[in-house]
């Protein structure tokens, strides 16, 4: 009886396991790719607005005009390859486009355990995987997010000492 009683009680924190990856993991997901989404945006809105602005300074400088406009068109292009510089700093100090690819490998990473864990499930209809199935998916859970956190930390401490350099 007191097995019986063992084995519900561990069925039933199996359980309690599972509905908890599940959910961080539908949770966790949802974050990432709205960041990764974020980080994405940023990162083209930056390289499209560098490269626009470029361009511009170079037909701006390029114009054959008379003498009153040819002054005000070189003010335009000072300006515009000013934003040109402070645009590229930004994009290089913040990362957007390093976070991004951090980002989508996260996704990914996460994708793939919600796979396995969707054919554990699977594999074994409506009953509950034994712990010792469950626990490499959890463990891997935490190393995913524990490597997502490592890569945030290195980029980071790399712009610092880039900056201090």
């Amino acid at each position: 009886m007191d097995t019986e009683h063992a084995g519900s009680a561990e069925s039933a924190a199996a359980q309690r396991k599972l509905a908890w990856l599940e959910a961080e993991l539908e949770a966790e997901l949802k974050e990432r790719r709205r960041r990764r989404d974020w980080d994405r945006r940023r990162a083209l809105t930056l390289q499209l607005a560098t490269v626009s602005l470029s361009a511009l300074v170079t037909v701006l400088l390029g114009l054959k005009v008379g003498e009153p406009l040819a002054d005000r068109l070189a003010d335009v292009a000072l300006v515009s390859g000013a934003l040109v510089t402070v645009l590229a700093a930004w994009a290089a100090f913040f990362g957007y486009r390093t976070l991004w690819i951090q980002r989508s490998d996260t996704v990914h990473r996460l994708n793939s355990l919600r796979r396995r864990l969707g054919l554990l499930k699977a594999e074994h209809g409506g009953a509950v995987p034994e712990p010792s199935r469950l626990a490499p998916l959890i463990d891997e859970y935490q190393a995913v997010l524990e490597d997502d956190h490592d890569s945030w930390v290195r980029l980071r401490q790399s712009e610092v000492g880039g900056a201090t350099s």
